[in-house]
C-alpha cells in the first residue's frame, strides 16, 4: 500500500476501495502511439526487405519518425496520468489525487458528499464505463474520468457513507 492516500490516512481510517480507470480511457494514446510504430516498421519494411533506397524514402522516414516520436509522447503522458492518478474511498472520505511534480487533490468527506451523479452513454454502458460527478457540501463538485465500474464505485461510497453514520450513532449512544 503506498501513494498519497496511504501517507495521510489519519488513525482509524482505512482505505475501502481503488477505483480503476477503464481500458477505453488509454485507448486513443495506444492508438496513436500503435499507428507511428507502425509507420516505422512500414518504412522498415520498405526499405529492407523491398529494398527500395534510402534515398528514395528520405521523407517518409522523417516522417514516419515524427509520427513514432509523437505517439510516443502522448503515450508516455497518459501512463503518467495513470500511475500518479488516485481515487479512492477510505472509511472517512473520498480522495481524487492528481499530479507528478505538482500535486492536485480534491477530498471531501464522505458525511459531505450530498450528490453523486453518473454520466454514462450507450458505449459505457455496453463497455462498463462512466463518469461520476461528486456534490459536496462547502467542496463544491468533484468530476472524475471514465472509471471502470462506476455504479459499483457509486455503491461503494454510499456503503461507506452508511457506515460512518452507523459508527457515529453506535459512538453517541
Amino acid at each position: 500500500m503506498s501513494g498519497y492516500v496511504a501517507k495521510t490516512l489519519a488513525s482509524g481510517e482505512e482505505i475501502v476501495h481503488r477505483a480503476n480507470f477503464n481500458w477505453t480511457y488509454s485507448f486513443f494514446p495506444v492508438m496513436w502511439f500503435a499507428l507511428g510504430a507502425a509507420t516505422l516498421v512500414l518504412f522498415a519494411y520498405i526499405q529492407f526487405v523491398a529494398e527500395v533506397p534510402y534515398s528514395e524514402l528520405r521523407v517518409g522516414w522523417w516522417s514516419a519518425g515524427v509520427a513514432a516520436f509523437s505517439g510516443s509522447i502522448i503515450l508516455i503522458n497518459h501512463l503518467i496520468i495513470l500511475i500518479t492518478t488516485e481515487i479512492v474511498v477510505t472509511t472517512f472520505r473520498f480522495v481524487y489525487k492528481t499530479g507528478l511534480v505538482s500535486r492536485n487533490t480534491q477530498e471531501v468527506s464522505l458525511n459531505k458528499i450530498e450528490e453523486i451523479t453518473l454520466h454514462q452513454t450507450v458505449f459505457g454502458r455496453l463497455l462498463g464505463f462512466g463518469k461520476l460527478v461528486l456534490r459536496g457540501t462547502g467542496v463544491g463538485v468533484i468530476t472524475l474520468p471514465d472509471l471502470d465500474n462506476p455504479i459499483n464505485l457509486r455503491r461503494i461510497i454510499e456503503n461507506a457513507k452508511s457506515s460512518l453514520r452507523t459508527t457515529r450513532l453506535n459512538d453517541e449512544d
